[in-house]
């Protein structure tokens, strides 16, 4: 497996972003008894196994996966998809990491379907925040498409039995240069899983020579968030969802003191949540939930701050 420590360090970059410290001791049994039957949407202490990410976690030392198939699949029909933990949230990644891996496969943009935070099916991700995404999501699928494209260019020389270096990789399909032969990607791998490690270093291709990263293109799905059609997370709901709201201090490593929490238990359908300095709301809607988080009285013990 390759160290990949950018990813695992990113919230230690940033000291204004830090990791809930906080870790609830609450059988089952209490948890339910507290909130009813429902699905809780909130935030919740973690441990990087539990962040963004399923199918393709890092392993016990704290690497990402070095698969190839954990982050790209070529269907039968030409189909290719990117998995990412990284979550668009309107600042068009969902593009520029599509043009970077089109740039390295050489097909266009149109041809690559992002999964974005499918906590099934993508590899583990500490999260999007910190303008990370480009240089650290891009670098790796930008290795990752160098590595699909250079397999994809073995797996034709050897069904003909040719030199890998008089073959090409452009619009979808590798050619042979000599005698002008060609296969579609999806036609080598088969849908099947793409069997090879991604190396620390390929040879991805030189920004001089980009084509297709890099450049002004149309925003992909677009016409979505132009109309208002396209669903961000908020937008998901299930049914008896609550909806969480965390009551943060003004600093770093407070304590809590004292919680009045009087006014807002008597909103009707709110959950209080309280355990130690932890102090959480859940409600049937977003508009109840942050009327009752504004209703708490809390004291903190402020730390010095550096």
């Amino acid at each position: 497996m390759n160290q990949a420590p950018e990813f695992l360090i990113e919230d230690r970059q940033h000291d204004s972003i830090r990791r809930l410290a906080h870790v609830f001791d609450l059988e089952r049994r209490d948890f339910l008894k507290l909130l009813g039957g429902g699905v809780l949407v909130g935030i919740s202490a973690s441990s990087p196994a539990q962040e963004s990410g399923g199918a393709h976690r890092q392993d016990s030392e704290g690497n990402i996966p070095d698969s190839l198939a954990a982050w790209i699949h070529i269907a039968e029909d030409d189909a290719i998809t990117v998995n990412t933990g990284k979550v668009e949230i309107g600042q068009n990644i969902r593009t520029s990491l599509a043009q970077q891996v089109a740039e390295e496969l050489r097909v266009p943009i149109s041809a690559i379907q992002l999964v974005m935070a499918d906590t099934a099916l993508t590899p583990f991700d500490a999260g999007t925040f910190g303008s990370r995404t480009t240089p650290i999501m891009g670098h790796q699928l930008r290795n990752a498409a160098t590595t699909a494209r250079e397999l994809l260019i073995e797996m034709a020389a050897q069904r003909w039995q040719s030199d890998p270096a008089t073959l090409s990789a452009a619009d979808g399909k590798i050619t042979n240069t000599k005698t002008q032969q060609s296969i579609t990607y999806g036609e080598l791998a088969k849908g099947q899983q793409l069997a090879r490690t991604i190396p620390a270093d390929p040879a991805v291709t030189p920004a001089k020579d980009w084509r297709i990263a890099g450049t002004s293109v149309a925003k992909v799905n677009g016409r979505a968030f132009a109309t208002g059609s396209h669903r961000y997370t908020s937008d998901l709901t299930r049914p008896g969802m609550l909806y969480g709201k965390v009551l943060r201090p003004s600093a770093f490593h407070a304590t809590l003191i004292s919680l009045d929490a009087s006014a807002a238990e008597k909103i009707p359908s709110t959950k209080l949540v309280h355990d130690g300095d932890f102090v959480g709301i859940a409600a049937p809607d977003e508009y109840t939930a942050t009327r009752a988080l504004n209703a708490l009285r809390a004291q903190w013990k402020i730390m010095p701050q550096p």
